[in-house]
């Protein structure tokens, strides 16, 4: 299952009148090229030093179990990177300081906030670990640790998989293929199961799908020969059903769409995404989606009307709304529009009061969702991920820059541009809980407060 990374990082001291010392090293952020990364001494390792919290600066408005809302799943409550109600007034002008900052493992994992409590998966040596950490302090309070280890020359070393919260219990997917229940207040193990078939074929990328719930029922869709998608019961682990859909695994992870009255759970395979019944398995109806290259699907769909949705990709393919057509024989899909203004490589788009915005390739653009019409091109902000916190889009850059841009079809309106991480490559989706955002890449997590002051 573990794979060799390609790392190249060269060494450099020297000294006359200036001194300096430190490594360069390469690594993929999102484009076709490697980007050149130094790691040494300076400004940017002092800026981001670990940041003490003895004494914080502000008072911890949730207390207890007391939040606004919760963020218990990849992207948020429904998938949909919509931040809900914040319960204070945000102010995302005013100076970025972080109210605690810490170290973490290695790994693309985004993050999720339950409680008061912080969740995401890492890699420590040859140890993957769900850590659990305050939210007031970023001091750890537990952490669940197995030996597994997944890297690969694209996109490094670490878990690619959100862990995901439901009803007292963390679920995370391994690198590995495990799917295992932990207890999200005493870090206990209590149930473990195996997801994967025994002749699973792993993608170059590893296991990248996070599993969902739907009812009483956690969701796993890594792809597989004899089925590519499994359910379990939520409480004890057991099989409820595995999928008649086949075919090898891709980056996206299962979802669950309201179309023409009835709920599906969507879930993907090289060169099609399929619309499962929920309750048992079966595959209802399916729509080819053929990516140039590799056949990476990784941008969730994305509900555009009562039965139209928005499926998009990088690599040259751009966006299509399909729409689900029912007939007398059974279902059909047809497209509705396309446009190339939207590559969405690895970034989900949003979608707010009938118009798309989201990062075509790296550059962010808004469409008009009924047509497929292009309304602004803004600035290109690298591959990273994209959130909607009341009528404010938040992007968090691939070099850990935070940008915050207003949503509206008009025009492009930049509002703000902070450095929330250091500049290592950051693929982690944030997590916004009452004003606190927290931000990780796969070296540090922060927590920032943009409650109004």
């Amino acid at each position: 299952m573990k794979t060799k990374g390609f790392s190249l990082r060269v060494l450099f001291a020297a000294s006359s009148l200036i001194s300096f010392q430190g490594c360069v090293s390469f690594e993929w952020r999102g484009g076709m090229t490697p980007s050149l990364k130094w790691e040494g001494l300076g400004k940017d390792k002092d800026r981001f030093a670990e940041t003490n919290t003895d004494q914080p600066k502000t008072i911890f408005r949730l207390s207890g179990n007391a939040t606004a809302e919760d963020w218990p799943d990849f992207r948020g409550k429904g998938r949909l990177g919509i931040a809900p109600e914040q319960g204070v007034e945000l102010d995302w002008k005013q100076e970025a300081e972080p109210i605690w900052r810490k170290p973490v493992g290695a790994g693309h994992a985004s993050i999720i906030v339950v409680r008061s409590k912080v969740f995401t998966l890492e890699q420590s040596e040859e140890l993957e670990i769900l850590s659990c950490r305050s939210l007031k302090t970023g001091e750890l309070i537990w952490q669940y640790e197995q030996q597994e280890k997944w890297s690969d020359s694209m996109g490094g070393t670490g878990p690619r998989t959100t862990p995901l919260y439901d009803s007292g219990s963390i679920f995370l997917f391994s690198s590995g293929g495990k799917l295992i229940s932990v207890d999200a207040e005493s870090g206990k193990m209590i149930w473990e199961r195996r997801a994967i078939d025994a002749d699973y074929d792993f993608p170059h990328w590893g296991i990248a799908c996070s599993p969902l719930i739907v009812d009483d029922a956690v969701v796993v869709s890594p792809g597989g020969n004899s089925s590519a998608v499994k359910a379990f019961d939520a409480k004890t682990g057991k099989t409820l059903w595995n999928s008649d859909l086949q075919g090898k695994g891709v980056y996206l992870s299962p979802s669950l769409l309201k179309l023409s009255g009835e709920n599906y759970l969507i879930a993907g395979v090289e060169g099609k995404l399929a619309g499962i019944d929920p309750k048992s398995g079966k595959t209802i109806w399916a729509h080819p989606w053929k990516i140039f290259m590799n056949n990476a699907q990784i941008t969730q769909p994305l509900k555009l009307t009562d039965d139209a949705f928005l499926l998009s990709a990088g690599y040259g393919k751009g966006a299509s709304a399909i729409r689900l057509r029912r007939t007398s024989t059974g279902f059909e899909t047809d497209e509705v529009w396309k446009s190339k203004n939207l590559k969405t490589k690895f970034s989900n788009p949003i979608l707010v009061d009938d118009h798309l915005y989201g990062l075509s390739e790296s550059l962010l653009t808004c469409l008009d969702a009924e047509t497929g019409e292009l309304k602004w091109r803004g600035k290109k902000y690298g591959y990273g991920r994209v959130l909607l916190a009341q009528d404010k889009l938040l992007i968090l850059g691939n070099t850990g820059m935070l940008s915050i841009v207003r949503a509206t079809p008009d025009t492009f309106e930049e509002v703000a541009s902070h450095q929330v991480l250091s500049k290592g490559r950051c693929w982690n989706g944030p997590a916004l809980v009452g004003g606190y955002l927290v931000v990780r890449n796969g070296s540090e997590i922060a927590c920032y407060d943009f409650a109004k002051r």
